[in-house]
């Protein structure tokens, strides 16, 4: 059972792939603004960096980057959490630093959480789902401090993030 208790956590699960959306059922005109982005767009951007990190357990999996606008707040937030087949060995939470930090120059603070794998000690189950569900409970926690706010919540995940995302919004 889910301790998370975030008020009207909504759900946005996205498991993005490039090349999902066919330009051949798009129009000529729209096909440019809707090519889809490559790893090497993505990355060759430069990184852009987290306001602030913060600890949520012990293990050094269990933290949480925060990503604030400017601005005074109260800011809506995305609860962020990463892919990477369940296993922290392929991707942490610094793989979603680019649409972080995109969100965060649209005036949306973002909450993006790392959990431990099911390849960790601690990870799997029930593990990885305590991880995530007391990482959005610190967001409660942590809301004031960083102006954000908790009665405008959206959960979105990559890929296997996705599917805690699903979880935890349940």
């Amino acid at each position: 059972m889910p301790t998370a208790t975030l008020p009207r956590l909504l759900m946005l699960a996205t498991a993005a792939l490039a090349g999902s959306c066919s330009p051949t059922a798009m129009t000529a005109d729209r096909t440019a603004a809707f090519a889809p982005l490559t790893w090497y767009d993505l990355t060759r951007r430069p990184r852009p960096a987290a306001d602030v990190t913060v600890a949520y357990g012990a293990d050094a999996l269990q933290k949480v980057d925060v990503w604030v606008p400017r601005g005074a707040g109260p800011h809506p937030v995305v609860v962020m959490v990463h892919g990477g087949c369940w296993q922290t060995s392929i991707a942490d939470r610094r793989l979603m630093d680019w649409v972080a930090g995109d969100l965060r120059d649209a005036g949306v603070a973002v909450w993006n959480i790392d959990y431990r794998g099911v390849d960790r000690d601690g990870g799997g189950y029930p593990g990885t789902f305590r991880d995530v569900a007391q990482a959005a409970d610190a967001l409660r926690d942590h809301a004031a401090r960083y102006h954000l706010d908790i009665r405008r919540v959206v959960a979105i995940g990559h890929s296997a993030g996705g599917h805690l995302a699903l979880w935890l919004a349940g």
